[in-house]
């Protein structure tokens, strides 16, 4: 009789267990599906009973990782709080101040190279009404003036005066380029005085003529391969007279737009920046004259505003993981539109019309968006159709 009772009583305590067991570390009652349901029988049919089957506890965050979530947690709302707070100071330096002397030197930089190049154009729809000198065409008669690719030559030394390494890509059609630095080293190694005076005979290696011919095949097939664009806006800012502590010398267009979403976020906070540009949002900002307007080159919808591409920003560091940008320098604005110069557009120093949306000085939105079927309204920006979202504004 003692068995009798005692194994009903276990049953149901086993059935009373499923609904209120808590596993240790506290995470509540077992879930219903956790119960294994049995079926017991004890001289009669009984209810099923539950038994409950051992669950593993609900892993718990790391405290390191839960105070790693909650700083990271503070850290994006301070950013947006002060990009909030740099968005009046970017319209307020619009609409009341007039562009620095410097902003406007750029500008005349700008244009200078651009009649160099023979005056490329696209007009307000993205098509090329004026076609100029390609970045890899030599002298078309005998002058002094530089070349074309002697110019692109001439832009990468603003970011690397010292080493002279860049640019560095010859493509051959292998999967990655030759370095041009290696390749003009070895052809030094082929001269003829030097051959000689290794014991060759006076037939052998490169007459000076030769290598002058190969080492400049070399530089302009590196012009060719390797993009310049930011290379341009580099040349053009230390013509305007920027310090490397005013502007971030670079091949890379994010370097100087992440420095200039830093200044803008250190002016916000009241913190002193030496850096001339902030990072504005194009879609409420007027450009002026020596602004820079810019814009991901990516697929990626999350790049294609401000925010999105400013949280990037934010985070990257000079010289970091690899963002794709392309920048231009406004070098006139009236009611209706603005123009804008930039290096690599089309393989020359290229000007484009940006029209205004009507009645605003706000970029009109067809150039990001683009057109579709339902909008017969709409105009086709062809090759300006670009995600402009970011404008770097002379502080």
């Amino acid at each position: 009789m003692a068995m009798t009772n005692s194994l009903p009583q276990k049953v149901a305590a086993g059935a009373g267990a499923c609904g209120a067991h808590a596993e240790p570390g506290g995470v509540g009652p077992l879930p219903r599906r956790a119960c294994r349901v049995a079926s017991l029988r004890w001289g009669q049919s009984r209810r099923p009973a539950k038994v409950p089957v051992s669950m593993p506890a609900a892993p718990r965050l790391l405290p390191a990782f839960r105070r790693w979530l909650a700083s990271a947690a503070v850290a994006l709302l301070a950013l947006s709080c002060a990009a909030g707070r740099a968005g009046p100071l970017c319209l307020d330096t619009a609409v009341r101040s007039a562009p620095p002397p410097r902003a406007l030197a750029l500008a005349a930089a700008a244009r200078q190279e651009h009649a160099a190049f023979g005056g490329q154009a696209l007009d307000a729809e993205g098509r090329l009404i004026e076609s100029g000198y390609s970045e890899a065409e030599a002298r078309r008669r005998p002058s002094r003036v530089p070349a074309p690719w002697e110019r692109v030559m001439g832009y990468w030394q603003a970011v690397d005066a010292q080493d002279g390494r860049l640019p560095t890509q010859v493509a051959f059609g292998a999967w990655l380029p030759a370095d041009r630095g290696l390749l003009r080293q070895a052809l030094d190694q082929a001269t003829a005085a030097r051959l000689q005076g290794l014991g060759v005979g006076p037939d052998q290696g490169l007459a000076s003529h030769e290598l002058r011919a190969l080492q400049t095949a070399v530089d302009r097939v590196a012009v060719i391969d390797t993009p310049w664009s930011a290379a341009f806006v580099s040349w053009l800012a230390r013509e305007a007279g920027l310090a490397p502590r005013e502007f971030a010398f670079s091949e890379a267009h994010a370097d100087y737009a992440g420095a200039a979403w830093q200044a803008g976020l250190d002016e916000a906070q009241g913190l002193a920046t030496p850096y001339a540009m902030r990072a504005c949002d194009l879609a409420r900002t007027p450009p002026r004259v020596g602004d820079l307007v810019c814009h991901a080159r990516s697929d990626d919808e999350g790049l294609a505003d401000f925010e999105g591409l400013g949280r990037i920003l934010a985070t990257r560091r000079t010289g970091g993981a690899a963002l794709p940008m392309h920048c231009d320098v406004v070098v006139g604005v009236d009611s209706a539109s603005f123009d804008a110069i930039g290096g690599n557009v089309l393989q020359s120093v290229s000007l484009r019309r940006l029209a205004f949306a009507p009645g605003t000085r706000s970029l009109d939105p067809s150039y990001r968006r683009g057109c579709d079927a339902v909008a017969p309204a709409c105009v086709d920006r062809h090759m300006s159709r670009q995600p402009w979202s970011l404008l770097l504004q002379w502080r």
